[in-house]
């Protein structure tokens, strides 16, 4: 996959994360709930973290995955 911010080659990979993690608009401290529309939990699992299939881009650091389809642990 080319980097939508550079155009170079971006590696494909595995965004791993333990159990919070969210995309917020504003930076929130002590917690990373939403407190606005737009901020988006990505993970809240107290018991297990979730993977992600994704690209890094190793030339300007550009992390691309599918937040809405996390791969399933068994």
């Amino acid at each position: 996959m080319k980097c939508p911010n550079c155009g170079k080659e971006m590696a494909a990979g595995y965004l791993q994360g333990k159990n919070l993690l969210a995309f917020n608009k504003d930076l929130h401290k002590g917690s990373v709930n939403p407190k606005d529309p737009d901020d988006i939990m990505i993970v809240k699992n107290l018991m297990a973290g979730a993977d992600f299939n994704g690209f890094v881009c190793k030339d300007c650091g550009l992390i691309v995955f599918d937040y809405k389809n996390p791969m399933k642990h068994y």
